[in-house]
């Protein structure tokens, strides 16, 4: 199982960094921000797996 967890999170650190890339090499005010909230929901899609894996864990405890 934590091999999964490792995929998932590292998949989620690649897309984040990606669309990182793309904020930085934004033709326009409007692209950069567009690719911004899309970091955004990333992070925080990948912040509420980690907290459901952690609630996971203490509830298996």
């Amino acid at each position: 199982m934590f091999e999964l967890d490792a995929f998932v999170i590292r998949g989620y650190e690649k897309v984040i960094d990606h669309y990182r890339w793309l904020r930085d090499s934004g033709k326009s005010d409007l692209e950069r921000e567009r690719f911004q909230r899309r970091i955004d929901q990333e992070h925080q899609m990948l912040t509420e797996y980690l907290e459901e894996k952690s609630r996971g864990a203490l509830r298996a405890a």
